[in-house]
C-alpha cells in the first residue's frame, strides 16, 4: 500500500507555512535537501519513515497527524466517546474535534475554557472563516483591535487572518463550538 503522499504533503506545507518557515529552514533543521521537502510536499516523492520523522520532530508535529483521515468517505460519524482531544502550546482549555475528516473544507471543535483560561491565535491563517457560538458560560473574544462579550447562544463570525484571543473572564466553565474553514488542526 502506497502512503496517502498528496495528503500529507499538503499537511507539512500547511504546518511548515504556519511556522513561518521556508523551505531552506526546514532543509537546515531536518538535514533533507530543499529538492526533496519539495517534492515530498507537492506529492511527488514519497518520504522515507526516516525523512517523515525528521520533518515531524523539526515542525513540532505529530506522526500520526499526517496518517489521519486518509479515507475518501463522505460521511464521517464522531461518537462522543471517540472525539480526540488537542493540545495547543500557550493555550489553555480543553479541544474536541468534532468534525473531520477526508478532505474537508470545515473544522469543527468543543472548547471548553474554565474561568481564566484562554485560545491564542492558534488558526491565524492567510484565508478562511471562523465562527464560535458559546453553549454555556460567558466569554471575551479579542479580535484585532476589537473585544466582543459573548453569552450563551451568542455567536460570531470574523475573518481567520486576523489575530484573535477567547477568554473566558467569567466565574464558571464556558462551552463554545468553534466552527473554522479550512480546518487546520
Amino acid at each position: 500500500m502506497r502512503l496517502p503522499i498528496e495528503a500529507i504533503g499538503q499537511k507539512i506545507r500547511t504546518i511548515r507555512k504556519e511556522k513561518g518557515y521556508t523551505l531552506e529552514i526546514l532543509a537546515v533543521k531536518t538535514g533533507l535537501s530543499k529538492g526533496l521537502l519539495s517534492q515530498v510536499e507537492r506529492g511527488i516523492s514519497q518520504p522515507s519513515l526516516d525523512s517523515l520523522w525528521k520533518i515531524t520532530r523539526a515542525l513540532e508535529a505529530s506522526l500520526v497527524h499526517f496518517f489521519e483521515d486518509v479515507d475518501q468517505k463522505h460521511v464521517h460519524l464522531i461518537r462522543r466517546k471517540d472525539r480526540r482531544q488537542l493540545l495547543f502550546p500557550h493555550s489553555s482549555g480543553m479541544y474536541s474535534l468534532l468534525a473531520t475528516g477526508g478532505k474537508a473544507k470545515l473544522g469543527m471543535m468543543q472548547v471548553r475554557l474554565m474561568p481564566g483560561e484562554q485560545t491564542r491565535d492558534q488558526f491565524v491563517q492567510a484565508e478562511g472563516e471562523e465562527c464560535l457560538f458559546v453553549m454555556k458560560g460567558k466569554i471575551s473574544v479579542y479580535v484585532g483591535d476589537d473585544v466582543f462579550q459573548l453569552e450563551p447562544e451568542d455567536s460570531l463570525y470574523f475573518d481567520s487572518s486576523q489575530p484573535h484571543v477567547v477568554a473566558n473572564e467569567g466565574e464558571e466553565e464556558a462551552v463554545i463550538l468553534w466552527a473554522l474553514t479550512p480546518p487546520q488542526f
